[in-house]
C-alpha cells in the first residue's frame, strides 16, 4: 500500500472518530437539547427529535434532526469557551446569500439556547446527497459541475467578508491564532516540540509566500474539502462557508488537492485549467501550512480545556497529532 493511501486511511479514520455516539452535548442530554432547540426556534409545532450520532466535522458538532416535517442539521460550536453574541451570524448571512444562488444549504434559524452559557446554535436544511471519500472518486461530469459551481461562486461580491491581500497575509493571520493562544505558555512538552518544529521552518514558508505576490479581491470558499461538497442529481451544494473570504479562488483548488491527503493535479483533469495549474501547485505549501496552523491551534485548545468533550478525546488528540506530523512532513517536501 502506497504511503498516500496509508495516510488517507488514517485521515478517514480521524474523520470517523468525530462521528461518535452522543450522550451529552455541551453538558446537556439529548432530551434536554431537543427541548431547548424546540423552545429557541419558532419553526417547529411538533417536538424535536435529534439523532444520537454526530455527523462528523471538527469545527462544529453536527447533529441531524427532525420536526414538523423538516429534516435539518443542528450545528453547535466546537468550543466551550465564552461565545460572542453573534457567533453564527456571519455563517447565517453568507449561507443565505449563496443559497439564493442555489450554491449553499438553506439556513433555517440561528440563536442561543436557554442554558447558562447561552450556547449559540444554527439550523440548516439537511442536504441529502452523495459525499465522496476521495477526490479520485469524482466522475468527469461531477468535476465539470464543480468547476461550474466554483466559477459562479467567484463571480459574486457578497458584503461583510474579510479579505486576504496576499498569501503571506493568509499565512500570518492564521498562524497568529497559535502564536497568541492563551494555552501556548502551558502547552505540554510534546505539543511544544511540534510547535517548535514548525517554527524552525516558518521563516522559509513566509519567504516563499512573500515571493507569490499579492491577491486581488476575488472570493474563495476557504474550506473546500471533500466532505463539504454534496452531489445530488447532477447538482452541487457546498457546505460550511465559515472561512469564506476575499483572496484567491485558486487557493480552493490547491486546498482540495491537499485535503485531507495530497492528490496529483492530473487526477482531476478538467477542474484545473492548464494556465492555472502552475499557480495552483504554487499555493500548495500555503494550504499545508494553514492545515498545520489549524491543527496546532486546535491541539492547544484541547490541552487548555476549551474543546467540547465529544471532540476532545484521547483518540481525537492522537489522530490530530499524527495528522499534524504528516502535514509537516508534506510541507518540508513541498519546500525542498
Amino acid at each position: 500500500m502506497a504511503p498516500d493511501t496509508l495516510l488517507e486511511v488514517a485521515v478517514l479514520g480521524k474523520r470517523e472518530m468525530t462521528k461518535r455516539q452522543l450522550t451529552r452535548i455541551h453538558g446537556h442530554s439529548i432530551q434536554e437539547l431537543e427541548r431547548m432547540v424546540h423552545d429557541a426556534c419558532n419553526l417547529f409545532d411538533e417536538a424535536v427529535s435529534l439523532e444520537r450520532k454526530n455527523l462528523g466535522g471538527w469545527s462544529n458538532i453536527n447533529i441531524r434532526g427532525h420536526a414538523s416535517g423538516i429534516d435539518f442539521v443542528l450545528k453547535l460550536p466546537w468550543s466551550i469557551s465564552t461565545h460572542k453574541t453573534d457567533s453564527y451570524k456571519h455563517l447565517y448571512d453568507i449561507s443565505m446569500y449563496f443559497n439564493k444562488l442555489d450554491l449553499a444549504a438553506f439556513p433555517l434559524s440561528m440563536g442561543h439556547l436557554s442554558d447558562t452559557m447561552s450556547t449559540p446554535y444554527i439550523l440548516f436544511e439537511y442536504v441529502d446527497g452523495v459525499v465522496h471519500d476521495s477526490l479520485t472518486e469524482f466522475t468527469a461530469q461531477e468535476l465539470f459541475s464543480l468547476k461550474t459551481c466554483l466559477q459562479l461562486l467567484t463571480q459574486q461580491k457578497p458584503p461583510g467578508l474579510s479579505r486576504y491581500k496576499s498569501p503571506s497575509d493568509h499565512l500570518t493571520t492564521n498562524y497568529a491564532l497559535v502564536e497568541n493562544h492563551e494555552g501556548l505558555s502551558i502547552a505540554s512538552q510534546d505539543l511544544t516540540q511540534l510547535i517548535d518544529t514548525f517554527n524552525d521552518f516558518y521563516p522559509e514558508i513566509l519567504s516563499f509566500t512573500d515571493s507569490l505576490g499579492s491577491w486581488g479581491p476575488s472570493i474563495m470558499h476557504g474550506d473546500l474539502w471533500i466532505p463539504n461538497i454534496v452531489f445530488k442529481s447532477g447538482h452541487i451544494t457546498l457546505l460550511d462557508f465559515e472561512a469564506c473570504a476575499y483572496g484567491n479562488p485558486l487557493f480552493d483548488l490547491a486546498y482540495l488537492l491537499e485535503t485531507p491527503v495530497s492528490t496529483s493535479i492530473d487526477k482531476i483533469h478538467g477542474l484545473v485549467s492548464l494556465e492555472d495549474a502552475d499557480e495552483v501547485n504554487s499555493l500548495r505549501p500555503l494550504v499545508v501550512a494553514f492545515l498545520v496552523s489549524w491543527s496546532l491551534e486546535r491541539l492547544l485548545s484541547m490541552e487548555s480545556g476549551l474543546v467540547e468533550p465529544n471532540l476532545d478525546t484521547l483518540e481525537n488528540r492522537s489522530a490530530l497529532i499524527d495528522y499534524t506530523l504528516s502535514k509537516m512532513t508534506r510541507l518540508k517536501t513541498l519546500l525542498s
